[in-house]
């Protein structure tokens, strides 16, 4: 519900000190609009935005107040300026019509819709905050920490890429596969009666490499690990090297076939030296799940003891949050 809805509902109770003074029935009910045979009241009124706007109001009403109390200095400067960029793309995108965009989407100006998307930063940081003070427990700290953190290592690969394309027939793709799974394996066993390991894996690389970013470096990739971005199995074929091993057959990835050799491992960080880094995946992964964040912000609704006293708007939200537990289930 947009702003412009909000100022509607809470200039009621302000009748008379600054949104003007409107007739009244004799019953005391205040008239918003009246016509030949009609009077509509300010009951009447709110009865028909509580309706349809009640619910979704009056949760985005809370969640900024609550937001409010717990966002902190920093929080509250991010958020700003996440906001400011966000912003700006949007300015810069719309441009030409930045004033008829503004007003289809209920803005009268660009300062409300900053503000909008300023406390929805607001209440997105706060709510991850609070995931991590209050719902991420130190066992899945410690679970984490132990199956997912490694120290950087430092390696030299050769990569052979089959020679294929979008047009190859299949049969052809199986024989270009098979040729390289060939070569790669050559380079294994040359590697199997080398002196200088590292030395001749960095002379190959050089030579057969079909890697572009780092053939001419030798193959090397340094401080990688688990959140660099390798393919899932290169990284497993890393995580399992000894120093100064190679893999003894090549190890198939969406892009051809790689022959690893691991040169160092540095050792792995303390748990308090990553915890944070661990508390934003656990936080990213809890977020990811089907209407997560709106399961959260009713838990730390719940933590202020929020309590609904109109019934209409009561039953219409708590009906809203058993479904959307149920869907992510």
């Amino acid at each position: 519900m947009k702003k412009k809805y909000l100022l509607l509902l809470l200039c009621f109770p302000l009748l008379m000190t600054g949104c003007g003074k409107v007739p009244e029935l004799q019953d005391g009910k205040q008239v918003v609009v009246e016509l030949d045979g009609k009077q509509f009241t300010a009951e009447e009124f709110f009865d028909e935005l509580k309706e349809s706007y009640g619910t979704s109001t009056l949760v985005n009403l809370v969640s900024n107040y609550i937001a409010d109390q717990e966002i902190t200095d920093e929080l509250a400067d991010e958020a700003k300026e996440k906001a400011q960029t966000e912003y700006n793309t949007m300015y810069a995108y719309y441009s030409s019509n930045w004033n008829e965009v503004l007003a289809s989407s209920g803005y009268s100006s660009g300062e409300d819709l900053l503000e909008d998307i300023t406390n929805n930063y607001r209440q997105s940081l706060v709510l991850e905050k609070y995931l991590k003070e209050n719902i991420i427990t130190e066992e899945e700290i410690q679970d984490y920490y132990d199956n997912n953190i490694y120290g950087d290592a430092t390696i030299r690969h050769v990569l052979i890429i089959p020679d294929v394309d979008d047009d190859t027939d299949s049969t052809k793709k199986e024989e270009e596969k098979k040729k390289a799974l060939e070569e790669a394996t050559e380079i294994i066993k040359k590697l199997e009666s080398s002196e200088n390991v590292e030395e001749d894996i960095s002379s190959i690389a050089k030579l057969q490499s079909d890697d572009t970013g780092t053939a001419s470096e030798g193959g090397i990739l340094e401080n990688v690990n688990n959140t660099s971005g390798l393919a899932e199995e290169f990284w497993e074929a890393v995580k399992d090297l000894e120093v100064g091993k190679f893999t003894t057959e090549p190890i198939e990835t969406e892009f051809g076939y790689h022959v690893i050799y691991k040169v160092s491992q540095k050792y792995k960080p303390t748990i308090e030296e990553v915890k944070e880094t661990i508390l934003d995946s656990l936080v990213e992964d809890k977020l990811s799940k089907t209407n997560a964040s709106i399961i959260y912000w009713g838990k730390l609704r719940e933590k202020y003891n929020m309590v609904i006293h109109d019934d209409t708007i009561k039953n219409d939200y708590e009906a809203l949050l058993k479904k959307y537990e149920k869907d992510a289930k």
